[in-house]
């Protein structure tokens, strides 16, 4: 069977500044740049890149990527775009996205291995950075919003190395899929108890996801 690669673009790590947009002033390392030799990452992330708020990073949250298939969709949006760490994404990755990845798959990144945790939430630093007010509606609305890894093999990455797929999640729980019951069919009990079975569900969304399921509350068509 062939391995499933999927080739990294950038590799990216950034410091937290204070930034100003749109009169909003606040603190982000969300300007990351390419790096550009290895990098080691640890079980809380690259080692040198930094986050500002405690729920933004942490061993479930400990890197972050967005599928490069996207950016075509965002250049027609944003006035300001960047081919590099268009939304503060620590991997730039060609080929896998929220559709074809799924919680708890594990992959293989240089001498690391990483694990899909959870859906990345989006932030209203992108909105003031892009200065654009809809931003989080649109990467909700659209799903393209990437997804997170935790490390379960700590290891340098260098920016020519790609992910590859070591083995499949057996619940096959796409990213999609926490995506839409965390949106949009949010009391659907099937879908949320296929979402809670999976073991490798980073413990934060899954609070959030068992208390949507412990409401027992319908949508209106269910």
């Amino acid at each position: 069977m062939d391995q499933q690669t999927y080739p990294v673009q950038s590799l990216n790590a950034g410091k937290i500044e204070t930034l100003t947009y749109g009169g909003k002033t606040f603190e982000s390392a969300i300007r990351k740049e390419a790096v550009q030799e290895r990098i080691f990452l640890s079980k809380i992330g690259l080692v040198g890149d930094e986050q500002a708020y405690k729920h933004h990073g942490g061993e479930d949250k400990a890197l972050c990527l967005y599928p490069q298939d996207y950016y075509p969709y965002w250049s027609d949006i944003l006035s300001n775009f960047s081919q590099t760490a268009l939304f503060g994404e620590n991997i730039t990755v060609k080929g896998l996205t929220e559709e074809n990845a799924h919680i708890g798959d594990t992959f293989t990144y240089g001498e690391a291995v990483i694990q899909v945790s959870e859906p990345r939430n989006p932030c209203y630093k992108l909105a003031a950075k892009y200065d654009v007010p809809d931003m989080v509606v649109r990467m909700r609305d659209t799903g393209y919003t990437g997804f997170l890894f935790r490390v379960l093999k700590e290891g340098f990455v260098s920016p020519g190395d790609d992910l590859v797929l070591l083995e499949p999640h057996p619940a096959q729980v796409s990213v999609s899929l926490v995506n839409d019951v965390k949106f949009f069919d949010r009391f659907n009990q099937e879908k949320l108890e296929r979402v809670l079975s999976v073991d490798a569900l980073s413990e934060g969304i899954r609070a959030t996801l068992l208390k949507q399921y412990q409401s027992k509350t319908k949508n209106s068509w269910g």
